[in-house]
């Protein structure tokens, strides 16, 4: 990877998300949670005390141990039902993942930056293809056939998705064959990005 403005990459940080929070019932419980894998069947934990609307993270690093409080906060969704977020405990804004070292905090507080940021365009919009084709319930061939709709997605919304992928792998393949025409205005996220429609947690 080459030089980009010395700020650390959110992927090489350890994180732990709400989703894992909130799928093994660690809001109102207590409990381990994986945060890195160190090798095969051996994982990094965090240790979680959740009392509802807060919860207690405990983590003991090469570093030294690190306890944060954190709030959480929940906001109504569209179809019913609400969801939960992390306040980060530094600046308070809301957030899905917490960056763990000798400080919990959310990216910006941080000051991590997206490895994809710099990924070429072409593999940018390649990786967000195949992530649609997963959220669809297919697989990662982008010239491949659709599935019908999963049973948990609306035909609209399916319909919508695919209109979405079709408008995205025309700029694929326009950069694929015309790498120079983007050189000079490179395509940036907003023009292939999906949005809420593709969920959080469910990118690899």
């Amino acid at each position: 990877m080459t030089s980009h403005n010395a700020k650390p990459f959110s992927d090489d940080m350890l994180q732990i998300t709400i989703k894992q929070v909130v799928d093994e019932g660690l809001d109102v419980s207590a409990g381990s949670i994986s945060i890195a894998d160190i090798k095969p069947d051996h994982s990094f934990p965090a240790y979680v005390e959740g009392c509802g609307d807060y919860i207690q993270i405990t983590v003991n690093g090469g570093w030294g141990d690190t306890r944060q409080g954190v709030a959480l906060t929940e906001t109504p969704c569209h179809y019913g039902g609400t969801r939960k977020w992390f306040l980060c405990p530094s600046c308070r804004r809301r957030c899905g993942v917490l960056y763990i070292h000798t400080s919990i905090a959310c990216r910006k507080c941080h000051d991590l930056v997206y490895e994809s940021q710099y990924e070429p365009a072409q593999d940018r919009m390649l990786r967000q293809l195949k992530k649609i084709r997963r959220v669809i319930g297919c697989d990662d061939d982008i010239r491949g056939p659709f599935n019908p709709p999963p049973h948990s997605m609306s035909k609209r919304r399916w319909e919508m998705m695919i209109e979405e992928f079709l408008e995205l792998r025309d700029k694929f393949l326009l950069e694929s064959e015309h790498p120079k025409k983007w050189r000079n205005d490179a395509p940036k996220a907003s023009h292939w990005k999906v949005g809420a429609r593709v969920p959080v947690g469910q990118t690899n």
